[in-house]
């Protein structure tokens, strides 16, 4: 996914809101990233990967869904997760197909 060292690219400078700066730091302080280049390699392919999935969401989309999700918990209206994946799968599937 990262080619930091061996890319031909020269690095880009980018400026981040504050609050985005700082759920970076967030990240990297939590050890899920080494740095904030493979946070933003890993960002950017998940958001490239849900775009062309059809579901990229605006912030606002995603808090809605996330309070939607929780509010099915808490109604006990969900579905086992290896069921789910395999569900996500095809759908992943069939939208390559439709894509040719």
């Amino acid at each position: 996914m990262a080619c930091r060292d061996e890319c031909a690219q020269p690095p880009m400078n980018v400026t981040l809101k504050p609050e985005v700066a700082k759920l970076i730091e967030d990240e990297l302080k939590a050890g899920r990233s080494v740095d904030a280049g493979e946070f933003i390699d890993k960002a950017v392919y998940h958001f490239l990967v849900a775009r062309d999935l059809g579901q990229a969401y605006s912030r606002h989309e995603l808090e809605e869904k996330i309070a939607r999700g929780m509010a099915q918990i808490e109604r006990g209206e969900t579905v086992d997760g290896d069921e789910f994946f395999e569900q996500l799968r095809l759908h992943g599937e069939a939208l390559s197909r439709k894509r040719g």
